[in-house]
């Protein structure tokens, strides 16, 4: 039994990567294509938008200071359940990898 890729732009992001990718993005988590270069299989932005967007809620924005392992978010979780991790990029990013 093989995984599936699905392309995205040009890089290929695994299925299993990519429901982990659409469940953040659906509930408001300020998600990176792969094609923007961050690293892993996506990544995912700590920065406020200031836009009102459901992403700039406590629980669905990473704060590298306050909390970096980001147990004060639903995002460890969510990567947890579809077998993937973050790790800090910079203060701003993280790249979401394989557990």
């Amino acid at each position: 039994m093989g995984i599936n890729p699905i392309i995205i732009g040009e890089k290929i992001m695994k299925k299993y990567a990519r429901k982990a990718y659409d469940e953040l993005k659906n509930k408001g988590v300020h998600v990176i294509p792969p094609e923007n270069g961050w690293g892993g299989h996506f990544a995912i932005s700590a920065e406020l938008y200031g836009d009102g967007s459901k992403g700039d809620d406590f629980d669905k924005k990473l704060d590298y200071y306050a909390s970096p392992t980001g147990d004060n978010t639903i995002i460890p979780e969510i990567l947890e359940k579809h077998g993937l991790y973050f790790e800090w990029v910079n203060g701003g990013v993280v790249a979401v990898y394989d557990n």
